[in-house]
């Protein structure tokens, strides 16, 4: 899954959450202090938004961050297996001398 079908995902769910909380895209934007097109872009997918807006979004849409993350996949787990073990660090234990 690309970046722009992750950020349609969560926007889709978000607006999804909205109209069910029975919010408008104005009232939402007044509520976490953005513009209503900044909503639209996140509602479509047009844009990402930094954690703090997504934060904000949750709550004014009274929403968690696990349902507007619903669908998005997994990291394959082979692939994050093998990246872990080739990024992990070997620290000897300190001697206490």
């Amino acid at each position: 899954m690309t970046d722009r079908q992750i950020l349609r995902l969560i926007g889709t769910n978000a607006k999804a959450a909205r109209l069910k909380a029975g919010l408008t895209q104005e009232c939402v934007a007044e509520l976490i202090g953005v513009h209503w097109q900044t909503i639209s872009n996140i509602e479509t997918g047009k844009i990402p938004c930094s954690l703090l807006t997504f934060t904000k979004l949750t709550k004014a849409i009274q929403t968690s961050a696990n349902t507007l993350l619903d669908g998005v996949p997994e990291l394959e787990a082979v692939k994050a297996a093998r990246i872990r073990k080739a990024t992990a660090r070997k620290r000897k234990p300190k001697s206490r001398e």
